[in-house]
């Protein structure tokens, strides 16, 4: 067994009274005074609440004061805390212990494939179970390091443990700035829903992924170690693609519970060039295509797991009269609420053609909405960006 260093969660709650709540606003840093993004912040037990944003930052609206607070993130120990007021207050979160593989197990990388296809299973047997909930979905595209695209959305949700088979729209905000060059994607939400987090049918014309039956065929999988936090097991489990495979497929990093085999995230490098074609102008070439996927999974009933939030950054270079062209795009998905089936409530497709842009469009600006419905708090950068394109009246119809 081996410590890691502690950590410390510099938490800085201010609050303001808005529509009878309490908004509480902090940041979550480590102790070199490093931001932890993605971590989770509600009361415990509940519902997901918020996440910090890249920069560690978070703000929550709670119905009233004192109030717990659950700071969770993979990898860390969960910290709790009693907010009874404004005043700034500090906690130490000590990060998770970690077990190497030779000390936990015998045959470490014969264990990592019978818990991937534990997984699996669990994840299949209730393939057919659908969920629903609230997610908001923020995306922005940088080109060249200007960002030019941004969007907002919250949407309805239908779901399983495979992925997301149904949204619809409830409120968004668009803006782009004009460009004369780079990538324009239209559909890039398509990839959060589609790349589906196992696959009871794989295909060779599909993206095989590692949760899938006979993927020790397609994929070589290595216990790197076994966090420990508070009882709870997780073993990180890396996977690759075998030598010699003519297969696409991708490669990455599982988290899963050690002992009930529940999923607890996914990270994969996606051969995307192998998803998607670029329609290009004369004189451009592709230089290189690379996407980061991230699927967290929160703990649900009779050990199982479900969807809590997906991140997604693809980086596209062309070249272009000789010169390099690059464009980023990054979308996060998080689910602030599960919810009940909704009466007669219908969903729009989640094919790669279905366009948020073109939707966004379409809605009205309410600057006082966005400042008031605030679910994941916009980090300084973005902050930057909305008010450059609120300047230029950029946000759908004012």
């Amino acid at each position: 067994m081996k410590k890691l260093l502690l950590l410390t969660v510099a938490v800085i709650v201010t609050s303001t009274a808005y529509a009878q709540q309490t908004v509480l606003k902090g940041r979550v840093v480590d102790e070199q005074n490093r931001p932890v993004p993605f971590a989770n912040v509600g009361p415990p037990g509940a519902e997901p609440g918020t996440a910090t944003n890249e920069a560690g930052e978070f703000s929550l609206r709670v119905s009233k004061l004192p109030q717990k607070l659950a700071i969770v993130s993979l990898g860390y120990t969960t910290a709790v805390l009693d907010v009874t007021s404004a005043a700034p207050v500090t906690v130490t979160l000590k990060a998770s212990t970690v077990a190497l593989p030779e000390v936990k197990v015998r045959n470490p990388n014969q264990l990592a494939a019978a818990l991937v296809q534990r997984a699996y299973a669990k994840l299949a047997r209730h393939q057919k179970e659908e969920e629903f909930g609230k997610a908001f979905y923020r995306q922005k595209q940088e080109h060249n390091g200007r960002y030019t695209e941004f969007l907002d959305a919250f949407y309805d949700v239908r779901f399983n443990g495979q992925g997301i088979n149904g949204w619809q729209m409830e409120q968004a905000r668009y803006g782009s700035v004009a460009e004369d060059t780079g990538v324009e994607m239209s559909s890039f939400s398509s990839a959060l829903r589609l790349i589906p987090v196992f696959d009871s049918r794989p295909s060779r014309r599909t993206l095989s992924v590692p949760l899938s039956p006979g993927s020790e065929q397609l994929f070589t999988f290595r216990l790197r170690e076994v966090l420990e936090n508070q009882g709870q097991e997780t073993a990180v489990i890396e996977f690759r693609k075998r030598p010699g495979l003519d297969r696409f497929v991708p490669e990455g990093t599982l988290y899963i519970d050690f002992n009930t085999a529940a999923l607890r995230r996914l990270e994969a490098r996606i051969p995307i060039e192998n998803l998607m074609s670029l329609q290009l102008r004369q004189g451009t070439t592709v230089a290189s295509q690379t996407m980061q996927m991230t699927t967290e999974f929160a703990p649900h009933r009779d050990s199982l797991s479900r969807v809590q939030a997906i991140r997604a950054e693809q980086q596209i270079v062309l070249r272009y009269q000789g010169r390099p062209d690059t464009t980023t795009i990054h979308g996060n998905l998080f689910f602030y609420r599960y919810t009940a089936r909704p009466a007669g409530k219908g969903y729009k497709t989640t094919g790669a053609s279905y366009d948020d842009l073109k939707q966004a469009r379409k809605k009205p600006y309410d600057a006082a909405f966005w400042r008031a419905q605030e679910i994941l708090r916009a980090s300084p950068v973005e902050e930057k960006v909305i008010r450059d394109l609120e300047q230029r009246k950029a946000f759908g119809a004012f």
